[in-house]
């Protein structure tokens, strides 16, 4: 059985990890495929569905895994609906999928980002047309804390975090945060994907 992830581009720093270690555990013997779309299509919805669609249509395999949030395009229960051998994830977006029920602050104020957000941060703002860096300071300026899930896939510089501080102007925290939990949502995706 052939089975193919199409994600988005923010899970790539784990999913990779993941899938290695999926792959050294010998935890499947299906092979698995996977192709990221670039990290900040869910701020232009039309371009979204129409890569979505496309890929989902050009992909050749038994199962395919859509890692996207359920409400990353408030119409993926009507476009999706003609894709039978998709798996889709019920957890809003990324950092539900990620960081879930290990958020410390569940409000408005506090933005949470995985490490794929700053290691793709300036992609980000190049899809959603940000002017200068103003325009950028005044998306995120609402936010009163950015906190990133950190997962360990990759290694927090000081550097990195003054250069995302310069870029928002907006305080960062680092909140830990267990990998594990997503690897079983991916695990338990694969193991529907082999099982229905």
């Amino acid at each position: 059985m052939k089975i193919f992830i199409l994600s988005c581009g923010v899970f790539e720093p784990e999913l990779n990890i993941i899938l290695k270690e999926i792959n050294d555990d010998k935890l499947f013997n299906e092979d698995i495929e996977v192709k990221y779309l670039p990290f900040g299509l869910h701020t232009n919805l039309d371009k979204l569905k129409y890569e979505i669609t496309s890929n989902l249509n050009n992909i050749k395999s038994d199962k395919i895994i859509l890692l996207y949030g359920s409400k990353c395009h408030y119409l993926f229960h009507e476009f999706l609906k003609d894709y039978p051998n998709l798996i889709t994830f019920k957890d809003s977006n990324c950092i539900d999928l990620i960081v879930g029920d290990e958020k410390k602050y569940n409000d408005d104020k506090n933005l949470y980002i995985t490490p794929g957000w700053v290691l793709k941060f300036d992609e980000l703002n190049k899809f959603i047309n940000a002017v200068d860096i103003y325009d950028i300071r005044q998306q995120y300026g609402r936010y009163e804390n950015v906190i990133i899930g950190d997962t360990k896939v990759c290694e927090f510089t000081d550097e990195m975090i003054f250069d995302l501080f310069e870029k928002i102007q907006v305080p960062i925290e680092i909140q830990d945060i267990n990998i594990n939990n997503f690897k079983n949502k991916i695990v338990n995706a694969i193991n529907k994907a082999i099982n229905s």
